[in-house]
């Protein structure tokens, strides 16, 4: 499985792993690989080991008070005491270890603990510091993505303008040409008898 990393915060990437929450709910974190391969394309670590499904479970409570935060962050609203607590507390173990192997090459060495470790340290910088008001949800008609909007004026709707950006045009235009073929059906032209 490939997975996507527009969110441009390793902490909302990870968030993202539950796609379409509000309408049909996919879990990208379905088995203990999918996290494994989840890390390694999020270049958190180069071999996270064996996952286990407790880890797998404890992976998934740490994502959702990561989007919890992160929409309390987007609306402006207080977070949940239990999320902020549990991203803390999962933000102590040890942290995934960069090494320098040669020039240009590193090595990230961790398991699925450290990778939860430094996901929830990149969530509790994010939340607890300004890029806390950047954090937008996409506003595809079913996306329920989350990023960080970095645009100069600051209205960045969509999570990628390739994917949700793209489909939310081409359903506008779709409505405009319905709209003006129907207005221009009803009006009568010239030569109409």
């Amino acid at each position: 499985m490939d997975f996507f990393f527009v969110s441009d915060h390793l902490a909302l990437d990870f968030a993202a792993t539950l796609t379409w929450r509000t309408t049909h709910p996919i879990d990208l974190l379905a088995e203990p690989t999918d996290l494994a391969a989840w890390a390694t394309q999020a270049g958190l670590t180069d071999h996270p080991g064996r996952v286990s499904r407790a880890a797998l479970d404890r992976a998934r409570q740490v994502r959702e008070a990561i989007y919890r935060t992160a929409v309390a962050a987007e609306r402006g609203a207080d977070a949940a005491v239990a999320d902020v607590r549990l991203i803390r507390e999962c933000a102590r173990g040890p942290q995934v270890v960069v090494a320098l192997k040669s020039l240009g090459e590193v090595e990230r060495r961790g398991g699925v603990d450290e990778v939860l470790a430094t996901v929830a340290t990149r969530a509790g910088e994010l939340f607890g510091g300004d890029d806390r008001h950047l954090v937008r949800v996409c506003a595809g008609a079913e996306c329920t993505r989350l990023f960080l909007d970095r645009s100069r004026a600051g209205n960045r709707r969509w999570c990628d303008k390739l994917a949700c950006g793209s489909r939310a045009n081409a359903a506008a235009y779709r409505r405009r040409k319905s709209g003006a073929l129907a207005s221009g059906s009803a009006q009568a032209g010239p030569y109409d008898t």
